[in-house]
Parts: structure tokens; sequence; C-alpha cells
């Protein structure tokens, strides 16, 4: 459930400062400094012990004023949850408002479709978009060398008896935001293809330099085209973005499927709805389960 708490400690885990040493360039100035005021101190009193109290007083002021900010960002840091806490939130966040919001725009309803009727596919969105302010934009290095982001853009297929519905958004998971939504929906009697394909996309990656040419990056999608040459693409990886494989979908099953169901129904037209069932995910739930 997304709780108050939760969602402070969502943003800690984007905003907490890595607790980096302080320069060393700064303890010299301070050591330097102390030498000088000692020198003042011996030059006009006259008194080496009075200079040398004045200054391991200053100067043991001065360093823990130093190394202050480290502990301060270290503590932080330490805060902050795992980041398989951080996996599982969205998990369960997509499921609970994307999922629902979806079945409201497309409307759909629930009781007609079991869960695995449903499939829900994420990617990152690293780049300026109208409706989401930039600053909310962000992403954050995790302890296994990827990257996890603040801001998605999230594809739902909704799969009836006769058709394909698909829904997709922006969604600004830390403030919990839906923009952007696009719907479509192709009869299976309509589809003429069904396809893996991947294309390059072009985007100005957040951080990147005004001058700086766009950064191409790989999209592999999963692509419906129906008989009017009309399509319906979902994006299932983009690599360059860095992310973690535990929120990637493998749609390859969901393609043989979707495959052998549109033949056969030009033998059976009583199908029951088309399940797809994603290997890698239900082991992952069932795994958590067992946690």
């Amino acid at each position: 459930m997304r709780t108050p708490e939760r969602v402070t400690l969502m943003r800690k885990y984007f905003t907490s400062p890595d607790a980096e040493y302080p320069s060393f360039s700064n303890i010299i100035r301070i050591s330097l400094g102390l030498i000088l005021f000692g020198t003042f101190i011996i030059y006009y009193f006259n008194n080496t012990d009075l200079a040398g109290t004045i200054i391991i007083l200053v100067g043991f002021s001065l360093f823990i004023l130093w190394l202050r900010p480290y502990f301060r960002d270290l503590r932080l840091f330490k805060e902050r949850p795992p980041v398989q806490h951080m996996y599982n939130w969205f998990r369960e966040d997509l499921n609970k408002k994307i999922k629902e919001r979806a079945c409201s725009v497309l409307r759909l309803n629930m009781k007609d479709l079991r869960p695995e009727n449903f499939i829900i596919v994420p990617y990152p969105l690293y780049w300026p978009e109208a409706e989401i302010d930039e600053n909310t934009i962000l992403r954050r290095e995790t302890e296994e060398g990827n990257f996890i982001y603040s801001v998605w853009k999230v594809q739902v297929i909704a799969i009836t008896k006769n058709y394909i519905s698909f829904f997709n958004c922006t969604y600004d998971w830390m403030n919990d935001s839906i923009t952007s939504e696009r719907t479509n929906e192709f009869f299976f009697d309509d589809i003429s293809s069904v396809k893996n394909d991947a294309k390059t996309i072009s985007r100005k990656l957040i951080g990147q330099e005004e001058e700086e040419e766009e950064k191409k990056l790989t999209a592999y999608i999963f692509k419906v085209t129906n008989m009017s040459s009309d399509s319906l693409s979902v994006i299932t990886k983009i690599p360059e973005l860095n992310y973690s494989q535990e929120l990637e979908v493998n749609l390859e099953k969901a393609v043989q499927a979707l495959r052998i169901t549109l033949r056969k129904r030009r033998f059976d037209e009583d199908q029951e709805p088309i399940i797809f069932e994603i290997e890698e995910k239900k082991n992952e739930d069932e795994e958590t389960r067992t946690k």
C-alpha cells in the first residue's frame, strides 16, 4: 500500500546525496590559516602555550565542521530503502494505480478477465516531455550498477475474448500522477501480423548539453498490425537506459501465444480469452511470496 511513509523513503532514495569525503584542499587551507593565526599570537603576545591551546581548540572545531557534512550525508544515504523494496513498490503501484486506470479508460470489467490477461510493460522516461516537470525526472544508480528511474512510460495490454485493448501513459511514480494517456483497440479478426521488431529513436536526455546531438536509443518493440495497416507498438526494452532486468518484460511467449490464437480462430470461433504467461515474471512473483 502506498503510504506517506513509503513516499518519504522513495524520495530519500532518489534525492539523498552520495556520502563523499570532503575536499582535502579545504583542510590544507584551514591548516595554513591556523599556522598564520598561531604565528600572530606568538608574535604579539609572546605566549606559545596560549597560541598552542587556541590552535588546538580552533583546529579541532574546524575539523569537526569539515567532517560534519560527510557524516550527515552518510546517515541520509543509509536511511534509503533497499533497491529490492523499490522494485517491489514500483510493481505494486503499476498493478494497482495503472491497471485500475487502464480498466477505467478502456471500460473493461475486471470480473470478466483474469490477472494473466493483463501485461504491464514499463520503460523509463529520461528526456523532457510536455506535462512533466523536468525537476521530477530523476534517476539513481543502484548497487547493481544500473539505474532506477522516477518517471516511466507504462503500456498496458489487455487481452479479451475478441480483441486486444491497449493503454499507454506517462507515470510520474514519485508524485503518483498519470499524464499523456493514449488508447487503441484491435479485434483479433482484423489483425494481419504480430512480430518483434527494433527501431532507433533519438532523444535529448536529461543533463545532456543543448549543443549536443540527440542520443540514439535502440527500442525493442512488440508490434501488432491490422488489415488497414494501422499498428500497435509496445516498447519492451531500451538497453541504453540501463535499468534492471527485473522491470523488463519478455514478450516472446506473448507473441507466440497470440500467433497460435490467431491461427486457431480461423477454424474455431469459440475461443477462450488468450492468457499470456510470462514465465520469468511468474517465477519472480513466486520467489517474492516465498520470502
